[in-house]
């Protein structure tokens, strides 16, 4: 089995396109990632960038290249660049309601007369890719990339081309959506998978993360395919990857879609054979020590002195080596000078680097003193640093009355506070309240031997009805956007589920239910820790429905809805919850008093591990996003 990939990154365009920043980076990257997981013989790549990614380059790429892929192959095609939009003829409105197609801007789009590449015209490509049997993926990192199967904002640039003002005639198509066109019908859609950094409307985003310009879903889309593995299906890759993506960037919500639904169910790459998990090691070569995963494993580069800790578990008690270099598929590690050189060791993560969360200081000098002054005392939060791809940026807008806390694209996050010392003080505990909880949602164990072993699954609860036993009714399937959707049955009454926890796994586990809630609060109050046996279920809640309401106050809102992000914590041994809550922003903190020391409760209690407990153990975690939401009809909506 072979992975064909067409990758394709454009940052300096032609005529009158502006350029760009991040897309070379992020199809390099891509092009790293996947050439480490297919391994030398696996990946056949063809690689266009800049002036190479020309309209007439990249659909070569489709048929003299990707076509190639056959009957258990996977065929890659990795877009980023700038997306469009552009109307459709009058005569085709019936098959465009909004009246635009979107478009994917080549090198040299919009020069010598040359068009955009149309959605429909990506379709007809990416059929005739699928006729030879090969399994199709298209990875879009582009403005408007939902409906396609970045001008400055701030820190952001959004990766969208202006539209084109006028419709392209018919001629100017590839052969095959010309043909269909004319005949007044839209081509039949080609069966593949495409994961896309935003919805058709919307416009994707790249910023500076880890000391680059990167686009902001490629980054954590290829963090997500790490941590997940192989075994992950592309509902879970979308919706892990929407979670980060909504983490940095109001406005851009990245989907999936599948010509056949069910396909979104299957495993990634389905003609990529690679084991799931595989024993983490330490080895001596040429005078170094290594670990056997990198970057392609979800292994984070060191971050200043906060780097990747491993316990070395054959040793009594476990000696501890730190990452200080990381590569594709392996990391040098320091400290294990004393190990036998001649043997492999087997070492479990004990430690992961979680950088304080940057913050940046605009507006009034005389206000962005006070908040530089109330910052000295914080130790989850530091002004001008580089958090890396995993780590937080918050905005603080100063003038000289007010204070107001704002995500990196300028969105506030709460009211504004006085611009005084007490004003100061507020907002660096807005800041350290935010990037604890976005710490807590992030969290999970990249190279745990747990993987996909624990879930959480809705099912909607009937009147009157008991839980029923797991596998008699179809669960609630998240979208398209990697969210499970609840609407209100009626204006006047709340959606009510039963919230089921699976061990999948060959073990018992002990299980926290943490619900993050879009107020940025942190409570276990569903399922604050029991063990679950091997291949157990649970059911949150007592075993009673939860109704999920939206509070009074949002109703006015043009689009009420409630957002909560439900997240499984397992272990081999019992930890307590209790460090985990946090209050609503602007809260009364509960006091956190001292627990056991092992991992998670460390975690949620600092941003470092500090001393590892000498017990060494598995963890994971799981997480689903929940939106409800009033139907479009209610008249309260």
């Amino acid at each position: 089995m072979a992975l064909y990939a067409l990758f394709v990154g454009i940052d300096e365009y032609s005529g009158p396109v502006p350029p760009l920043r991040g897309c070379v980076a992020d199809v390099r990257a891509f092009a790293e990632h996947f050439g480490a997981l297919a391994g030398p013989r696996g990946l056949r790549a063809h690689v266009l960038l800049d002036a190479d990614a020309t309209r007439e380059n990249v659909m070569d790429g489709f048929t003299r290249h990707l076509t190639q892929a056959g009957p258990g192959d996977t065929a890659l095609f990795c877009f980023a660049g700038h997306g469009s939009q552009e109307p459709v003829e009058e005569r085709f409105w019936h098959l465009e309601p909004s009246g635009f197609q979107q478009t994917l801007v080549c090198a040299d789009s919009r020069t010598g007369g040359l068009p955009d590449l149309a959605d429909k015209e990506l379709n007809e490509l990416l059929g005739g890719v699928a006729a030879g049997g090969a399994h199709v993926l298209a990875v879009l990192d582009s403005c408007h990339s939902g409906g396609a199967t970045r001008e400055a904002h701030g820190r952001l640039r959004i990766r969208a081309a202006s539209p084109v003002t006028r419709p392209r005639p018919l001629s100017s198509y590839a052969p095959g959506v010309r043909a269909a066109l004319a005949a007044g019908a839209l081509p039949q859609t080609a069966r593949h998978v495409s994961l896309a950094a935003c919805e058709s409307g919307q416009t994707a985003a790249e910023m500076r993360i880890g000391g680059s310009v990167r686009g902001v879903f490629s980054v954590v889309l290829q963090r997500a395919l790490s941590r997940l593995g192989r075994s992950a299906t592309y509902r879970d890759l979308i919706g892990s990857a929407a979670v980060g993506v909504r983490d940095r960037v109001h406005g851009q919500d990245p989907v999936a879609f599948a010509a056949e639904p069910d396909d979104l169910d299957q495993p990634v790459l389905g003609g990529i054979a690679t084991p799931p998990v595989f024993d983490l090691l330490v080895e001596s070569y040429r005078g170094s020590w290594w670990l056997n995963a990198g970057s392609v494993h979800g292994i984070v580069p060191p971050i200043g002195e906060l780097t990747t800790t491993l316990a070395v578990t054959g040793t009594a008690p476990p000696s501890r080596v730190t990452v200080t270099e990381v590569e594709p598929v392996r990391s040098r590690v320091a400290g294990a000078d004393g190990l036998e050189p001649g043997d492999r060791h087997p070492v479990r993560i004990v430690g992961v680097p979680l950088p304080p969360a940057s913050v940046d200081l605009q507006g009034d000098p005389t206000a962005i003193a006070l908040v530089r002054e109330a910052l000295g005392g914080s130790v989850h939060t530091a002004e001008g640093t580089d958090p890396g791809p995993e780590g937080d940026r918050f905005l603080v807008l100063a003038t000289s009355d007010t204070l107001t806390v704002t995500r990196a694209d300028g969105t506030p996050l709460a009211a504004p506070s006085p611009a005084t010392p007490a004003g100061a003080r507020r907002t660096v505990s807005r800041l350290d309240h935010l990037a604890r909880w976005h710490t807590l949602r992030r969290l999970d164990n990249p190279l745990t031997r747990l993987p996909g072993s624990v879930s959480v699954e809705l099912l909607t609860a009937l009147p009157g009805e008991s839980p029923p036993r797991p596998g008699t009714r179809a669960p609630l399937t998240p979208a398209v956007d990697g969210a499970v959707h609840l609407p209100y049955p009626s204006a006047h009454q709340a959606p009510q589920v039963y919230v089921y926890l699976h061990n999948l796994s060959d073990r018992p586990l002990f299980v926290v239910l943490l619900n993050l809630t879009d107020r940025y609060r942190c409570h276990a109050g569903l399922f604050s820790g029991d063990h679950i046996p091997a291949g157990g279920t649970a059911v949150a809640h007592g075993g009673r429905p939860v109704s999920v309401s939206i509070p009074r106050e949002r109703l006015s809102r043009v689009e009420p809805e409630v957002r909560d992000w439900l997240k499984v914590v397992a272990a081999e041994r019992r930890f307590s919850s209790d460090a985990f809550e946090l209050p609503v922003l602007d809260g009364v903190h509960p006091p956190v008093r001292a627990v056991g020391g092992g991992i998670l409760e460390t975690l949620a209690l600092r941003r470092d591990f500090g001393d590892a407990p000498q017990e060494v153990y598995e963890w994971t975690t799981s997480i689903l996003e929940v939106r409800t939401d009033l139907p479009k009809n209610s008249p309260d909506a």
